[in-house]
Parts: C-alpha cells; sequence; structure tokens
C-alpha cells in the first residue's frame, strides 16, 4: 500500500513539476518573446540599415495604423504584423493599431486626430494671424487698384492735349493699363473669401486650419497683381519720357508710377510676411486624415509627422491575388518603415539634382527613371534636375533652397561623345561633353559633392583630354578610358562581352565598402579607373569595386566600333577585338572609388563618388526582376545600395549607410578565400582522423 502511494505521490510531484515549469516558460517566453533567426536571408531579424537607423533615433516613435484590418490580405497581415513586432521589440517604435471596422475604431481615430492637431494648435493659430494680417493688408490695395489707381490712370488719358499719333498711342496704352488695374485689384480681392475657407477647414468635428495652402495661395495672387503693377510703373515712365505728351503729363505720370511703387513695396512685405512658414507636423499628413484609412508617423521630437499609404502596409486581397507570385512583403514594409524612419532623422534633408547636357530636360519625365524618382521622394529626397544647355544655374536648386541649408548632391549625367546631332538638336556629343566638363569644372572648383557616372571617352581614342574626367584630378582620379572585355567560347564559338558583375570583397572600413560588401553589382561598359598612388594628407581615396584580374578579361584600347554596333549585332562583327598587348591592358581594375579632400584654408570636407559606367542606376538593374522561392527580387542587388549609399554618403548621413531588407532577400554564396580554403581542406582531410585519435588517448589514459 505504502508503495502504491509513494508511486502516485512522486508521480503526481513529477506531474505538478512539469506543468510549473511549462508555464513558467511560456510566461518567460511571452514577457521577453527571445527569437533566434537562423535563415540564410534573414528572413525573422531586421537588416542592418534598419538597425542603424532604430539606433539613431532620441526616442520611441508612434506609428499610428488605423484600417479596416478585414480588407487586407490575410497573408500580407500576418507579414506586416511580424515586422512590426520586430520593431517594436526594439523599443523605438510604439505601434498603435486602430481597427475602423469595430464600432469604436471611429471614435478612436477621431480622438487621436485631435491629439496631434492639438500638438501643433499654437503654431497654426499664430500663423492664421499672419495670413490674415496680410490678406488684409493686400485687400486694401485690390480696392485701391480697383478705385484709386483706375482713376488717377483714367485722369492721366486727358492730360495730353492734341491728336497727334503719339498722344493716341498714349491714350490706347492707359486706357488697357487702367483696365488691367480694374482686373488685377478684382482677381486679388476675389482671393481673400477662398482664404477664409481654408482657414476654417475640418476634419469632421475638428478644426484644422490649412495654413499652408492659404500661404501658397496669397502669395500666387499677391504675385500676379504685383507683376500687373510693376509693368503700369514701367509702361508709365516710358510714357513720362515722351516731349510730345507735355510736362504736365510726365509729371503727374511719375507720381502715379511711385505710388504703384510704394504699394507694390507693401505687397511685398506682406508676401514676405507668409514666405517663410513652416509647414507645421500635422498638415503634413491631413490629406491622410481625410481617407477612409491611414498610417501615421510621428517621431519622438519636432514636427516631421509624415504618412504611409495604408496599402504599402496591408494591402486588400485582391492586389495580392492579382500580384501573382507573393513579393516578399515583410521586405516591403521593412523598407518603407525604414525610410520613413530615417526621415526623420535628417534636420535638412538632402536634394538630387541630375546635371546632363541634354537638349531639353528628362529627368523628371523618363520613363526608366520613374522608380528612382519614387524611392527619392519617399526618403524626403527632392529632385533637380539641371540641363546645362539650358540653365547657367540650376533655377530648380534655387527656388527650392535659396538659404542654401540643405545638402546638394549634384548626380552628373555624361552624354554619348561619339554621337553627331540629330534631328532637332544643334549640338554633338563632343560639344556636349564640353559643356557638361565645364559645369563639373565648376562644381568640383566650388566644394560640391559629387556622383559621377562615365562613358568611354571618344576623345582619348584621338589624343585629346577628355572634359568629363578631366576635373577628376582635384580628387586625385584618372581614368584610363579603357572599357573592360571579357571573351567568352560556348559551342566553339568566340564571344565578347563589354558588361560586368562584380561582387565587393573589401575589407574597408568606409562606409560605402560595408554596404556594398558581398552584393552583386552590375556595370553596363565599365571602364577602369586609376587612382593616385600617394594621395596627400588633405585626400582620402577608398576603392568600392574592383574587377579582378583574369587571362580572359583586359582594358581594350579599340573600343569605338563595338560602342557604335548595335549589342545584338555585335557578334557578327568579322573581327572581334582582342587582347593587345601594347595599347591593351591588363587588370585588376578599380571601377568605383570614393574620394574625400579638405580644403588646407577652412578645413570644409569635400566628397566625391566616381563610377566608370553609365547607366547603373537606372530602373532596368535596379528594380525587382527575377523570381526566386516564391518571391520578386532584384538579381544586382548592389546597384540600388551603391546608389543611395552614396547619396546618403554625398550627403555628410554616414550614420544612415547600412545594406538594406531587399539587398538579403536571397542568399548569396561567396568565393571563399583561397587561404581559408586551405585550412577547411587540411581540417576534414587531417582534423577528423587526430580528433578521433585524442579521443582514444584520453579514454584509455582515463579508464586504463
Amino acid at each position: 500500500m505504502m508503495r502504491r502511494f509513494s508511486f502516485w505521490f512522486w508521480t503526481a510531484i513529477g506531474l505538478l513539476a512539469a506543468v510549473v515549469s511549462i508555464s513558467l516558460a511560456n510566461v518567460l517566453a511571452g514577457r521577453f518573446a527571445p527569437r533566434f533567426d537562423v535563415t540564410a536571408t534573414g528572413e525573422h531579424r531586421l537588416s542592418p540599415r534598419a538597425d542603424a537607423v532604430l539606433a539613431r533615433l532620441p526616442g520611441p516613435a508612434r506609428l499610428i495604423v488605423a484600417a479596416d484590418f478585414r480588407r487586407s490580405s490575410p497573408e500580407a497581415y500576418r507579414d506586416t504584423a511580424d515586422v512590426l513586432d520586430r520593431f517594436s521589440a526594439s523599443g523605438k517604435l510604439e505601434v498603435i493599431s486602430i481597427d475602423l471596422g469595430s464600432p469604436s475604431g471611429s471614435a478612436q481615430y477621431q480622438q487621436v486626430i485631435e491629439s496631434l492637431v492639438e500638438r501643433d494648435r499654437a503654431e497654426l493659430s499664430s500663423q492664421a494671424d499672419k495670413i490674415k494680417t496680410a490678406a488684409a493688408s493686400a485687400n486694401e490695395i485690390a480696392l485701391w487698384a480697383q478705385t484709386g489707381l483706375s482713376r488717377s490712370l483714367d485722369e492721366l488719358r486727358s492730360l495730353p492735349g492734341g491728336n497727334s499719333p503719339a498722344v493716341q498711342q498714349a491714350r490706347g496704352v492707359l486706357e488697357q493699363r487702367a483696365a488691367g488695374s480694374r482686373i488685377a485689384g478684382r482677381d486679388l480681392a476675389a482671393a481673400i473669401p477662398k482664404l477664409d475657407e481654408l482657414l476654417s477647414s475640418r476634419i469632421g468635428e475638428i478644426e484644422l486650419p490649412a495654413t499652408d495652402r492659404a500661404a501658397d495661395s496669397l502669395r500666387k495672387e499677391i504675385r500676379n497683381a504685383s507683376d500687373q503693377f510693376g509693368q503700369i510703373a514701367g509702361e508709365l515712365r516710358r510714357l513720362s519720357r515722351q516731349s510730345d505728351l507735355g510736362e504736365a503729363f510726365s509729371a503727374r505720370a511719375i507720381l502715379i508710377a511711385e505710388e504703384i511703387g510704394q504699394r507694390r513695396d507693401r505687397l511685398g512685405v506682406a508676401s514676405e510676411s507668409i514666405a517663410r512658414l513652416t509647414r507645421p507636423g500635422v498638415l503634413r499628413v491631413a490629406a491622410a486624415f481625410r481617407q477612409a484609412a491611414s498610417a501615421i508617423l510621428v517621431p519622438a521630437s519636432g514636427d516631421k509627422l509624415s504618412a504611409i499609404p495604408i496599402e504599402e502596409l496591408f494591402p486588400a486581397q485582391e492586389i495580392v491575388v492579382s500580384a501573382g507570385a507573393r513579393a516578399d512583403g515583410r521586405r516591403r514594409v521593412e523598407e518603407v518603415l525604414t525610410a520613413a524612419l530615417a526621415l526623420t532623422l535628417l534636420d535638412q534633408p538632402p536634394i538630387a539634382v541630375f546635371v546632363h547636357a541634354e537638349e531639353k530636360p528628362y529627368v523628371l519625365e523618363a520613363p526608366f527613371l520613374e522608380r528612382l524618382r519614387e524611392n527619392l521622394l519617399s526618403r524626403g529626397i527632392d529632385i533637380v534636375e539641371w540641363p546645362v544647355l539650358l540653365e547657367s544655374e540650376p533655377t530648380g536648386l534655387v527656388r527650392l533652397d535659396p538659404g542654401k541649408s540643405r545638402p546638394a548632391v549634384f548626380i552628373i549625367l555624361p552624354p554619348d561623345s561619339t554621337t553627331t546631332a540629330r534631328t532637332g538638336e544643334q549640338r554633338g556629343g563632343l560639344e556636349r561633353s564640353q559643356r557638361l566638363g565645364a559645369v563639373l569644372e565648376q562644381l568640383v572648383s566650388t566644394g560640391q559633392n559629387i556622383l559621377l557616372s562615365l562613358n568611354p571617352p571618344f576623345q582619348k581614342t584621338y589624343g585629346d583630354a577628355d572634359p568629363i574626367t578631366t576635373p577628376l584630378r582635384a580628387f586625385g582620379i584618372a581614368p584610363s578610358g579603357l572599357p573592360i572585355f571579357t571573351e567568352r567560347f560556348a559551342d566553339g564559338k568566340r564571344t565578347v562581352e563589354t558588361d560586368k558583375v562584380v561582387i565587393a570583397r573589401s575589407e574597408s572600413h568606409q562606409p560605402l565598402a560595408g554596404a556594398l560588401r558581398g552584393l552583386p553589382t552590375y556595370f553596363p561598359w565599365p571602364i577602369a579607373l586609376k587612382p593616385a598612388e600617394k594621395p596627400g594628407a588633405e585626400l582620402k581615396l577608398e576603392i568600392l569595386l574592383e574587377v579582378p584580374a583574369d587571362d580572359a578579361t583586359w582594358g581594350e584600347s579599340t573600343w569605338l566600333r563595338t560602342w557604335q554596333t548595335p549589342r545584338a549585332r555585335r557578334q557578327s562583327l568579322p573581327d572581334l577585338p582582342k587582347f593587345d598587348p601594347g595599347p591593351d591592358e591588363r587588370g585588376p581594375w578599380t571601377v568605383a572609388l570614393a574620394a574625400e579632400k579638405a580644403d588646407a584654408a577652412t578645413g570644409q570636407k569635400q566628397r566625391a563618388v566616381v563610377v566608370g559606367s553609365n547607366g547603373w542606376f537606372f530602373d532596368q538593374l535596379t528594380q525587382p526582376a527575377a523570381q526566386v522561392d516564391g518571391r520578386v527580387i532584384a538579381p544586382f542587388p548592389g546597384n540600388q545600395e551603391l546608389f543611395d549609399s552614396s547619396l546618403y554618403w554625398l550627403s555628410f548621413a554616414d550614420e544612415l549607410i547600412a545594406q538594406s531588407p531587399q539587398a538579403g532577400a536571397i542568399p548569396l554564396v561567396g568565393a571563399i578565400d583561397p587561404g581559408r580554403l586551405i585550412l577547411l581542406r587540411a581540417l576534414l582531410i587531417l582534423g577528423v582522423p587526430l580528433a578521433v585519435l585524442a579521443l582514444g588517448i584520453v579514454h584509455r589514459a582515463v579508464f586504463g
């Protein structure tokens, strides 16, 4: 009996201990949520770039997600929830989910909007008062233009006597200007009531003055009226110099012109008083508030609220189904969140200035740059196009940043110097290269930061200096001008390749090198770069990407015919280029360099990234185009990483440089270092037998 009792007693104790242990393990797991990601692609951990951004956040940000989650795809919902959990676990992001499909969701959403509006209430009220003051001044001048100025011009018409041609012409001009004055005053006065509508706009029951739109609207109407007044004053001064109209006319015309000038000055003061009004954070996301669903990122400090398209986080079921192969939703969501968080860290987001020497603008409309533009704008990076043949200076940059407070990165897009002037064009490739080279020389000499891509330099084929590469001497860089060719043999036929895939192997601590390490990067027509052998103390040069030497690869000197032959017809050329020991060169070849130099007098730093290829950051190379294991990935992730990281480095935002989520979308197995390969072979051949022998010796020594 006692034996049976003892058996059941200890069995119960064992079961109780097991239950307590399992319960405690679950409690601890729920509290600390340990996660171990052993996938090759880092499927369940944040990317280095996300970690770098989170580490820099001064405090936890809030992500407010309001949506009807019943409409989203279940798979996408799980993917997004998993990513949000990873961000939340860092302690730097608090996620607030509001289900608009629930009875209390709408009321909760209104409370959130009201709290965000209340944060900026004082600034909104101050801005509204300034706009109303400027509007009152503009309205007074509008009434003067319709009555006082118009009447003065009509009276001026009667002063000159006679019916000479000069008098008749002056009367006609004054009649037109009087009508223009009345129209300008009427348009300016009509704009004032519209401001009241904007300043009293609401979201539901919450008052949210659209001070940004009101200020823009008023400044536009003031500018139009001021231009009209300026034309009237200029016409009066011109007429005052005509002796046929009499001295009384001239004196009166000058007085009216001076009065117009005084009123224009008042309009200028009114416009200037609202020109520098910054957009309150809540107005940055006002459009999202008016949607049925939204995702708002609220930083720990500052007013840089940003809206994330809800479909980027929780795409609808029909969108996921119609997409075919399931894209990597986790990485897309992580990329969007990382970009939004990085934007809050930049006090002055950089401006990407695309510089080219084409006959007409194309960067802001070109289909092959569409995704590139979207990527830049999503990270708060504004885009400016500078066609140097049409503008002597980047007027778009001047308008966007008149105070020159934001870092500008000049992205140089070189022309094909081998082309002649085409139909509808006035300049051939050589002339356009010279013009762009002169602008590049100016940018280098004035300390601007530059991302330069290169085409093969046609001028070097007949001994002249290349205007595009000549300014690079200031950074200790001298491109050889030789494109890198590779020969292949297949089915007994010899072919020559002009493109190259390079995998970064650099062990440098330079931020750009770290972001590229291990990633394949595709270069069309790569060109060898030659860094200075002994750069000065004020100059730092870092090799980013290098093509290793091999017997099948060389730098080709007679490349022109191959360049001018369409790719599909190159293999039909009678004598394909081959290595010539005289003018041609063997590797290795540097194809991407980062340079930094400091001004000896001021210590101010200037940076440049030079890539021996052109078109390497166009959409066809950077965007996902292949399916691997059910996900759409970019086969050459290094291209996008090089462009993004270069922009951050050139704008001195080094802390934001790290590999993005998309860079690790597929596992990449790199070549093993020769020294490590020898060590692995030795361990496999000798290590295992020696380990068995050692275990035998230990066993014999212990047990005899």
